[in-house]
């Protein structure tokens, strides 16, 4: 029987290995790895601002839903959205900021976390290539990833549901 709080999906990483946790346990590790590597943008402004200068180094794109009755934030988040998915960039739909406050350690700043960016593990910071390394990728970004892909062509987007803590 699978837990009530995520979305069950059965998946393969890209090693043909099946997946060993589920998808909002995949997110918890890959956003604590992310946060330890100084790989986040926090912030639907700051994700935007780093984005307009930088397409190809964000990896996922994680966005909590804008509260009700904010109509601006919400365009923004939609544009956001759409930016990324013609920019190759994974789109993950969270149901909680608060959560993300939480998973991250910051439950208590008021800091927005309405969309958070994780960029790809750093490769060689000499090379003139713009091909990242995916080999560097940890098993929870690769699973990830094939969550992402399996539900790239829905019209809506599953929403993961994160744990508490």
């Amino acid at each position: 029987m699978y837990d009530e709080s995520v979305v069950p999906v059965k998946m393969e990483s890209f090693s043909g290995v099946a997946a060993k946790s589920p998808i909002s346990q995949c997110i918890k590790t890959v956003l604590g790895r992310a946060r330890v590597e100084k790989r986040l943008t926090i912030g639907l402004l700051p994700a935007i601002q780093y984005l307009s200068k930088n397409t190809n180094g964000a990896l996922f794109c994680l966005t909590a839903a804008a509260p009700p009755g904010d109509s601006a934030t919400h365009m923004q988040e939609v544009l956001l959205q759409a930016f990324c998915a013609e920019n190759d960039i994974y789109v993950i739909k969270v149901d909680s900021e608060q959560k993300l406050k939480k998973l991250l350690g910051f439950s208590e700043t008021r800091m927005d976390f309405s969309c958070i960016l994780v960029h790809y593990p750093y490769t060689d910071p000499f090379s003139d290539s713009q091909e990242f390394d995916t080999s560097v990728l940890s098993e929870a970004e690769n699973d990830l990833i094939e969550h992402c892909e399996t539900n790239w062509d829905y019209a809506q987007m599953p929403v993961i549901k994160l744990p508490e803590k």
